[in-house]
């Protein structure tokens, strides 16, 4: 085989590959740098209104007024390194704190689902909930997400069980999704298990 053969057959495809890698890498790294920090803000807001709805505020349309509702209502308590362990939401306009609430992680069908859960000031009940991030089945356990789901779960005490989708409902227990029986027990493992880690994480800072 002559060596021209070689280069053209063996070396110049791997070249190749290697220059088109390099620049959709380039691509990626400016896109990136040029929206890193429209991400993050979004992420932001998607936190502070995810905090809101699960306090049980009533929340404004605008992006702006969102902002301002969680700047005006809630205190972030934060650990010696900086990390939130739980927010503070006060009545508005006063500074008498009518809820907390915590983030809380848990194993879903296909990742973690990340939510927010309120309580009322006693701790006894729940204020609310809100899903922050989940990649369970669109149309199935994707239906974590509807309002109809999460809105089930202001003033039910802890610990939860289920009952069937449709049926009526006890403060003790919630309706489960059809078909999504593994997202339904991710989401009450996350709100049973939410009243003993804000118990621990409230009270033992105070």
């Amino acid at each position: 085989m002559k060596k021209g053969s070689v280069v053209k057959k063996r070396i110049f495809p791997v070249v190749f590959m290697l220059l088109i890698t390099l620049v959709f890498i380039s691509i990626t790294t400016v896109i990136y740098t040029f929206t890193k920090d429209t991400i993050a803000l979004n992420e932001r807001l998607r936190l502070k209104r995810a905090v809101l709805y699960a306090a049980g505020v009533q929340l404004p349309d605008d992006p702006v007024e969102i902002e301002k509702a969680f700047d005006n209502r809630v205190t972030e308590v934060k650990d010696d390194t900086g990390k939130v362990r739980y927010f503070e939401v006060r009545e508005s306009d006063s500074t008498v704190i009518e809820s907390y609430v915590v983030v809380r992680i848990g194993a879903g069908l296909w990742g973690e689902i990340t939510a927010g859960v309120g309580f009322d000031r006693d701790l006894e009940s729940f204020r609310g909930l809100e899903v922050i991030d989940q990649v369970e089945t669109p149309g199935l356990g994707g239906r974590i997400g509807e309002t109809w789901f999460k809105e089930q779960f202001r003033g039910k005490r802890p610990p939860l069980a289920t009952v069937p989708e449709g049926d009526a409902t006890t403060e003790n227990q919630f309706e489960a999704i059809t078909g999504a029986s593994y997202s339904t027990s991710a989401i009450q493992d996350i709100m049973n298990s939410s009243q003993e880690y804000a118990r621990m994480e409230i009270l033992g800072s105070q």
